[in-house]
């Protein structure tokens, strides 16, 4: 594992990414004092959907499955910008109006 100062992160972030990517972890110190460690992350297996992190705050109740799978038609439909020209309605009919009010 390498050790590295905050400092010396921020200066050469991409040389740091790169080794993670090559399969190295990264120790981020404080003034000597463990911090954060930067770990590179794998591929899936193809029979696993998720990361083991993601199962891990699942089980932890941090996350959770999204409440609806669709999204209704009626949000679709709002902020659609009308197709005549004349027919303006919402932010871009009160920009337009700015606009040739000169403001």
């Amino acid at each position: 594992m390498i050790r590295a100062n905050v400092t010396e992160i921020k200066n050469r972030l991409s040389h740091y990414l790169r080794l993670v990517k090559g399969g190295e972890e990264i120790e981020v110190v404080d003034r000597k004092t463990p911090l954060a460690r930067i770990v590179g992350i794998g591929k899936l297996p193809h029979n696993e959907k998720s990361a083991p992190w993601v199962k891990e705050m699942y089980d932890l109740g941090i996350v959770g499955p999204p409440k609806r799978t669709q999204v209704s038609s009626d949000f679709l439909s709002i902020g659609k910008i009308p197709s005549s020209e004349g027919d303006t309605c919402g932010v871009l009919g009160a920009l337009l109006d700015e606009r040739d009010k000169g403001r």
